[in-house]
């Protein structure tokens, strides 16, 4: 029995009294446990000192895995590899992994101080530390921009991170000393190292600065003083011309400008005091009387006195002149006296107490420590002295093998080692000198027939050199001396081998016992080293194919199956390219391994699976459990080993993974109510039957199996997880049955064929099977309203009927056309003709506050017998009753959320979403608002319903029909991440499946017959309240000016200054940045923030032109764009032919730049730009026919695209009066060429007037 490696690692490498100290502080409670992170193996420990009350801190790391363990301790000890607190911690992290503790141990962590191990920022890291699901809503939060970086200096980072109910938390990271991370957050998170609003300012982090970012606000001032102090400065002191730091790596280094400035001599300031070391035992023996020219030295001789007799001992000498041997006296050292350190170079420091290590007084203590029942050994000492078994020759070894290996590697350049082979040591004429080497030998065995028996010959080899025991000396079975060069063995295996013989190398085995010997002696050793046997004790046999087994082994993760071929009986693994051997009436049959047919059986494992990997140092094949246990993987397994007469061993000793033989058999019955139905499952595995809540439990958890109560699990196979998971996902379980909704229809349309007849649900299948394939050609027309005062072309004429049809069946859908196509229209046409059929209906609409005019304005030009209303602004009305006088009430998503209170008391008919992708979060208030509606059915209108991702759609459709999708984790999980980080195509498949009926899309490549050539739309833009402020208060100024100079002047005196006022508010409309002023203005721009919202939204894949006759303004986009990173190209009126030209075409040729920005003066004339099917009008003019123009750089022969082109406006301002004076002049607008100035000769003061109200 032997100890544990932790406490192996204290006996080998510390010295006895710091091993006596160490089990002092351990056993009187002095060790304290301050943090443990099982994921990388590291445990940091509080070690009280034995001696003064004052405390030290040692981190452990990779005690779980023999040779990798490593520790550090803040005391400063310095005589060796292990210090007395080091000892302790250890001592109590071996009680503790002895007592199972970190098993069974559940931690809760305090999020006000956690520290996380990593030295640089890692998304992996952050995953490891906290999980999946919390880096997913970290990454959300992220791209929501919720974090709120407050302070960043001194390596610390103070944050703001606002939660899904709008609280703000506050975080702290700090990188310390050791470069990891100290962090604190005010939440309550018990369950991670990081919490979500920790993770989310790292991921802040890591987006916008990168993986390093903590390193650059490091303050350097100590170690760049610790640089000056070498010459005698201070950062204090004035370095002009004298010094400058250069950085490498984000270290600062000095560079020393004046040449005079000499480092200073530290000597002339004293010597800094020695640290406190760990306190020596003073042996009271003989001190050494050495000069300073004496050196230590070893000497190796055999020793009669212990096991293995063999002692290395200390000498005293005198180096010669090259320094590399003894010369004249030496002198014998005893281990145990005192050494004055002063006369001791580091390296004979160390040498003593590797000495000491390797004595025979050391090695009964440590037999007596290291055996079973060790305190009870008062004979061991007389044991080694006369002849110990064979337990105990292990256990010695055990003890002196890493010790040679250790002393030989550390002093193979040591010079002063000598052999004594005559046991005489007294003088250097009876010594042999020698070097220590690093590397091991080896031993091998020759066997050859001899008159009366078999001869066995000891071979050593070391490198690829073989040597008879005659032609080196062998010290002791782990000690050979060969040409002055000592070496030691690898591992106990070839001591074993070496004890079978004497010191002639050679035995023989007599012919009777051969036999037995060969099967019982020789055939073990095989298996250690290289037999090589005579011809006359071999049989070769032919190749033939194996039996074929597969070993079963558990990891904590993953199944192992490890290859094996069986010839004759005999066992041979994969990688091993040894021979099948056995022993046979005294000879050696060699089976030769058919090299064919094992691979043939590898590739048959290696493809299996698509995800097995390949351990070649554990020789097995190796698969996740969790891939293991997917579908139906398992089952195919089992059929293709049997199917090639496989042997499955170790299956009855696996735990985790016991798998029930059975596939699932599933019974169900069906019923209905009024909008859900109740399924009524019964699942069995075999005898086994499972509750539905452990089911739908285990399938929450992305599991495909489930656990039985006889401890074993059941696998549900493809088959069964296409027809049964979803429907189990998504319902509500209770008294054994799923109730779904009806709308969840689709979850059920693999199981139609397993139902009874059923009345209801076969209404709701023909229900569904109208909307899934629904063609507008073959449905029954619907009379378009006779009120409705537009032409519908055909494909928005299906659209009103698809919507009518939708109203049928009670569920809410997405109209989800190209923006360009009407979608305002075929709604208003819709609600027209419910309106006519049911007179009390009342309808909301909720858009953007830019489209509120465009609603007012569509209803009164095509639905005006609908009375609407906008519910807006300060001035908005607080009754009820105000409110439902009006078929239409027109409200904004900002009021929706503000006036939930009041709008949920009016029961709508209708209430429907403009741009509804605006709830794409769920979690925001304006979307929990909107589920607070109370309206009998719900639409949503959206040219961009999936924006970022897939969990776009969530909110909408929820809004449409709650509870559709599932919960939000529901949806995130078994939807959202699937699609979107994993592109996993079967489960988009299905979500399509899901919300298909529900969504009506035409792009306007579907639908450009119906479209006309060019269509024209206005985008009223709301100011924003700087924008406003600044507005008002040039239009107040400018007002009194004009209207002031046209009175004193006349009209036709006052052009220049109406002009130049006019174009300051124009400009100002724009952006108030782009004046000309002394006083220099912010970017307030709304028309710019549009423009955003239409290139990043709307215009999808198309291209897309944007003019404005402002260079200014262009430039303000431009800087968007660029921040933005779209691509684009520009020119204006001092562009060069060939950057024109250049510009032009890389717009027409490349797919990637969508946005083309043009003077409106420059390219309004003269270019072809067909690629673009959209054109933006940001600041439109008087003369309507330079607008018309610019829009015709598209809208010409050769383009196949129908045009959309848009007049940015900003309501309530010049721009819009303009407009407003364009339709009441009609006639005179279109008798306008291209004189801007021809509008002006025709305005009256009352216009002036009218423009600048």
């Amino acid at each position: 029995m032997s100890l544990p490696e932790l406490l192996k690692y204290v006996y080998h490498n510390a010295t006895d009294e710091v091993i006596r100290r160490g089990k002092k502080i351990f056993h009187t409670s002095g060790v304290q446990m301050l943090e443990n992170d099982p994921l990388t193996e590291q445990v940091a420990f509080r070690v009280r000192n034995d001696v003064y009350n004052n405390y030290y801190k040692v981190n452990i790391q990779g005690y779980l895995q023999p040779g990798k363990l490593s520790m550090r301790c803040q005391c400063p000890y310095n005589m060796g590899p292990v210090c007395r607190h080091q000892a302790a911690a250890l001592f109590q992290l071996n009680d503790l992994l002895q007592s199972g503790f970190f098993e069974h141990a559940h931690v809760d962590y305090n999020q006000a101080h956690t520290t996380v191990r990593m030295r640089q920022i890692s998304s992996n890291f952050l995953k490891l530390f906290s999980s999946e699901g919390l880096c997913a809503v970290a990454e959300d939060w992220y791209a929501d921009g919720r974090i709120r970086i407050l302070d960043a200096k001194d390596e610390e980072i103070r944050a703001d991170v606002t939660d899904d109910e709008g609280r703000k938390l506050s975080v702290r990271i700090k990188q310390n000393e050791e470069r990891y991370f100290d962090t604190s957050c005010s939440c309550s998170e018990k369950s991670h190292p990081l919490c979500v609003h920790k993770v989310a300012v790292f991921l802040e982090v890591l987006y916008r600065h990168g993986a390093n970012y903590f390193s650059s606000l490091r303050n350097w001032d100590t170690q760049k003083n610790k640089l000056l102090a070498l010459y005698g400065y201070t950062l204090e002191d004035d370095l002009t011309g004298k010094f400058e730091f250069a950085y490498h790596e984000g270290k600062p280094f000095l560079r020393v400008l004046d040449k005079t400035i000499k480092k200073i001599d530290l000597n002339t300031y004293g010597k800094p005091s020695a640290q406190p070391r760990e306190k020596v035992e003073i042996y009271k023996a003989k001190e050494v009387s050495t000069s300073e020219l004496k050196k230590l030295g070893v000497v190796i001789h055999k020793d009669s006195a212990y096991y293995p007799y063999t002692a290395f001992d200390l000498i005293a000498g005198t180096p010669n002149e090259a320094g590399d041997a003894f010369e004249g006296a030496i002198e014998p050292i005893a281990l145990l006296q005192y050494f004055d350190p002063l006369y001791l170079d580091d390296r004979e420091k160390i040498l003593i107490t590797a000495m000491r290590k390797q004595s025979s007084d050391e090695l009964v203590k440590w037999l007596k420590k290291n055996s079973p029942f060790g305190d009870f050994l008062d004979g061991v000492d007389k044991d080694l002295r006369t002849n110990p078994n064979e337990d105990l020759k292990t256990q010695v070894w055990d003890f002196t093998i890493p010790r040679y290996q250790r002393l030989l590697s550390q002093y193979k350049e040591f010079p002063f080692i000598y052999y004594a082979p005559n046991n005489k040591k007294s003088s250097l004429k009876d010594l042999v000198q020698c070097r220590f080497s690093e590397k091991y030998f080896s031993a091998q065995m020759d066997a050859k027939p001899v008159r009366g028996g078999v001869q066995l010959t000891l071979k050593i080899a070391i490198g690829e050199d073989l040597f008879g025991l005659d032609e080196l000396t062998l010290i002791n079975p782990a000690l050979v001396l060969h040409e002055e060069q000592l070496h030691t063995v690898a591992n106990m295996d070839i001591v074993k081998i070496v004890t079978h013989f004497d010191q002639t190398g050679k035995m023989t085995i007599a012919k009777k016992d051969w036999n037995e010997y060969l099967e019982k002696e020789l055939m073990p050793i095989s298996e250690l080293t290289t037999i090589h046997f005579d011809s006359r004790l071999q049989e070769r046999v032919v190749a033939e194919e194996p039996q074929y087994k597969l070993l079963l082994k558990e990891t904590d993760k993953s199944i192992a199956l490890k290859p094996a071929f069986s010839y004759h009986g005999i066992e041979k693994f994969w990688l091993d390219a040894s021979s099948a051997v056995a022993a046979k009436d005294g000879k050696v049959v060699v089976y030769e391994r058919n090299e064919a047919a094992e691979q043939t059986f590898l590739n048959l494992l290696r493809y299996l699976h698509p995800s097995m990997q390949e351990s070649r140092k554990a020789q097995s094949f190796l698969l996740l459990a969790t891939e293991a246990l997917k579908g139906s993987w398992y089952f195919h397994f089992i059929d293709t080993l049997r199917e090639h007469n496989v042997e499955i061993v170790g299956y009855e000793n696996l735990k985790q993974m016991r798998i029930n033989p059975n596939k699932p058999i599933t019974n169900l019955n069906v019923k209905s109510g009024i909008d859900w139905f109740d399924v009524d499952l019964n699942i069995s595995f075999g005898d086994e039957q499972v509750a539905l809540s452990e089911v739908k439990k285990a399938l929450t958890k992305k599991q495909t199996f489930v656990q039985l109560k006889d401890g074993s699990m059941g696998l549900f196979t493809d088959d069964w997880m296409e027809k049964y998971a979803l429907m189990l996902k998504l319902g509500q379980i209770k008294d054994g049955q799923v109730r779904l909704k009806k709308y969840h229809f689709s979850a059920i349309e693999n199981l139609q064929d397993e139902f009874a007849p059923n009345e209801v649900l076969q209404q709701l299948v023909e229900k569904k099977d109208r909307l899934f394939n629904y063609n507008f050609e073959e449905q029954p027309p619907v009379a378009i309203p006779a009120n409705v005062r537009a032409t519908l072309r055909p494909y928005q004429q299906a659209a009103f009927q698809w919507l009518t049809f939708l109203n049928e069946t009670g569920w809410g859908g997405i109209l989800a056309d190209d923006m360009g196509l009407g979608k305002t229209l075929q709604t208003l046409t819709f609600l027209q003709s419910y309106k006519n059929n049911n007179p009390d209906a009342h309808f909301l609409v909720i858009c953007p506050t830019s489209l509120m005019h465009n609603w007012a304005s569509e209803i009164k030009k095509f639905t005006p017998d609908m009375k609407s209303m906008m519910h807006h602004g300060a001035k908005r009305t607080g009754s009820m009753e105000e409110l439902k006088k009006f078929d239409v009430i027109i409200t904004t998503y900002g009021t929706l959320r503000s006036d939930i209170k009041l709008l949920n008391q009016i029961n709508f008919d209708y209430a429907v979403m403009d741009e509804s992708q605006a709830i794409k979060n769920p979690l925001s208030q304006v979307a929990k608002a909107s589920l607070q509606l109370q309206a009998k059915n719900r639409l949503a209108l959206s040219g961009t319903p999936v924006q970022n991702n897939t969990f776009d759609l969530y909110a909408q459709m929820n809004f449409l029909n709650p509870g559709m999708l599932g919960s939000i984790d529901f949806f995130r999980n078994e939807f959202a991440n699937p699609i979107d980080k994993n592109q996993e195509g079967d489960v988009k498949h299905q979500l399509r499946k899901m919300i298909y009926p529900f969504l009506l899309r035409r792009t306007k490549e579907q639908v450009a017959p119906d479209l006309p050539k060019k269509v024209e739309t206005v985008l009223f833009c709301e100011m924003g309240t700087k924008q406003r402020k600044i507005y008002d208060a040039y239009r107040s100024e400018y007002r009194s000016k004009i209207l002031g100079e046209i009175e004193s002047k006349g009209l036709e005196r006052s052009q220049m200054s109406i002009l130049h006022g006019l174009m300051k508010l124009r400009q100002i409309c724009d952006s108030p940045a782009i004046l000309n002023e002394d006083v220099k203005y912010e970017n307030h721009s709304v028309k710019i923030e549009e423009l955003v919202r239409e290139i990043t939204e709307n215009t999808g894949n198309h291209k897309a032109l944007i003019f404005s006759q402002f260079l200014g303004m262009l430039g303000l986009i431009r800087k968007e764009l660029e921040k933005m990173n779209i691509p684009y190209v520009y020119f204006d009126g001092s562009t060069t032919m060939s950057e024109r030209e250049r510009a032009i075409k890389t717009f027409q040729e490349e797919e990637e730049t969508r946005v083309f920005l043009i003077s409106l003066k420059a390219g309004g004339v003269g270019l072809n730009l067909t690629a673009a099917d959209y054109v933006y009008i940001v600041d439109p003019w008087w003369n309507p026919a330079v607008e018309q123009q610019a829009i015709d750089r598209t809208h010409r022969i050769g383009q196949t695209k129908s045009i959309f082109a848009y007049r940015l406006i900003c309501k309530d301002t010049i721009e819009e009066k303009i407009m407003m004076l364009q339709e009441r002049k009609l006639n005179l607008v279109k008798d306008l060429i291209a004189d801007d100035n021809a509008f002006f000769k025709q305005l009256t003061k009352d216009d002036i007037a009218y423009l600048l109200s």
